[in-house]
């Protein structure tokens, strides 16, 4: 999730950044989904546990009050926090 937040931010090189597409690149039109990222489309179970489509699907999912924290220690501590009230 680190890295999609970096992602997010604009704090990742090329070849990195390149596996993490916004919505809003893909498509010429504004979409309710222009502010999250593309889920390339998978054809094996491979690719679909892969974390840029399992990882992307999850950070699609994260409230925007969460994605849009402004540090990243403010998004690792809310993240952190929001997994382990799922389980307690």
């Amino acid at each position: 999730m680190v890295m999609l937040y970096k992602a997010n931010n604009h704090c990742l090189e090329g070849r990195v950044l390149a596996f993490f597409e916004p919505t809003a690149s893909v498509h010429k039109h504004d979409t309710r989904q222009s502010k999250l990222f593309y889920i390339k489309k998978a054809n094996t179970t491979h690719r679909l546990l892969s974390f840029t489509v399992r990882g992307i699907h999850i950070w699609n999912v994260l409230a925007s009050d969460i994605t849009q924290l402004p540090s990243l220690q403010q998004f690792k501590k809310i993240f952190k926090s929001t997994l382990l009230s799922l389980y307690l």
